[in-house]
């Protein structure tokens, strides 16, 4: 959605047999596999490090690169490559979340807050790694939690970015919830879904433990009903600040 694909400079000598329309394709389709092997080390990289604590020449060993500097020409910026890794992973993720809809919408569920939390979360659960780990679960906690306060914009939150099964939900949130102010419920949405980024996280790292007999499921069913527990609780802001009876005068 944000970048074009280029031809890799490391790929010339395979490609010069053939036609130039065969060879142009052949340039195009080695391009594209080398920037997903870009994205995936970078995903991967930024769950375990950050985003500030990875280099750039680190991802591009990490996805077999000779060329230190293969992230820079396919992406440009570290900001760039960011973007893309939402890209890449939002493809995966509209095409579930439109299914999602439509048999929500057929079973009248389209105002049920859990089935629409279910509809934003549950595709993570697609995306694992050989070692059924969840890294874009942990890379987008990463940058929910520190890189997006620190200045770099999540790119769906620009209204030309077309992500329409992703804004549904987020509208049909909205209606559902309804009696929370607009910036209060976007700080909710948002904790709900730290909440379940961060029991992948957890599990991922091995807790609850395996002798704990807890299954994925049933821990993913555990936390969906604290989302929709939290999502839909009463907002009331006139009460007395907290811990006030401990706070001393000057």
């Amino acid at each position: 959605m944000h970048d074009t694909i280029r031809s890799d400079p490391n790929d010339t000598a395979a490609s010069e047999t053939g036609t130039a329309p065969e060879r142009g394709r052949r340039r195009h389709v080695t391009s594209a596999a080398t920037r997903i092997k870009i994205i995936e080390a970078a995903e991967k990289l930024f769950a375990d490090r950050g985003i500030d604590g990875v280099a750039l020449r680190e991802i591009a060993a990490a996805a077999g690169q000779g060329n230190n500097t293969a992230v820079q020409y396919h992406f440009g910026t570290k900001e760039a490559l960011v973007y893309a890794i939402f890209d890449y992973r939002t493809e995966m993720f509209e095409p579930l979340r439109a299914a999602m809809l439509d048999r929500a919408e057929e079973a009248g569920l389209l105002g049920d807050a859990r089935t629409l939390l279910e509809i934003m979360c549950l595709p993570h659960l697609t995306i694992s790694d050989e070692n059924g780990r969840h890294p874009y679960s942990a890379f987008l906690a990463q940058y929910l939690t520190r890189t997006r306060a620190e200045g770099i914009p999540h790119p769906y939150d620009d209204p030309e970015v077309p992500v329409p099964a992703l804004r549904r939900v987020r509208r049909l949130i909205v209606e559902r919830v309804n009696y929370v102010p607009p910036v209060e419920l976007r700080l909710r949405v948002g904790l709900c879904k730290l909440m379940f980024l961060n029991m992948l996280m957890r599990r991922d790292s091995g807790f609850p433990h395996f002798d704990q007999g807890i299954t994925l499921d049933a821990l993913v069913d555990d936390t969906m009903v604290q989302m929709t527990v939290a999502l839909t609780a009463p907002y009331n802001h006139h009460h007395a600040p907290l811990f006030a009876d401990m706070i001393k005068a000057d």
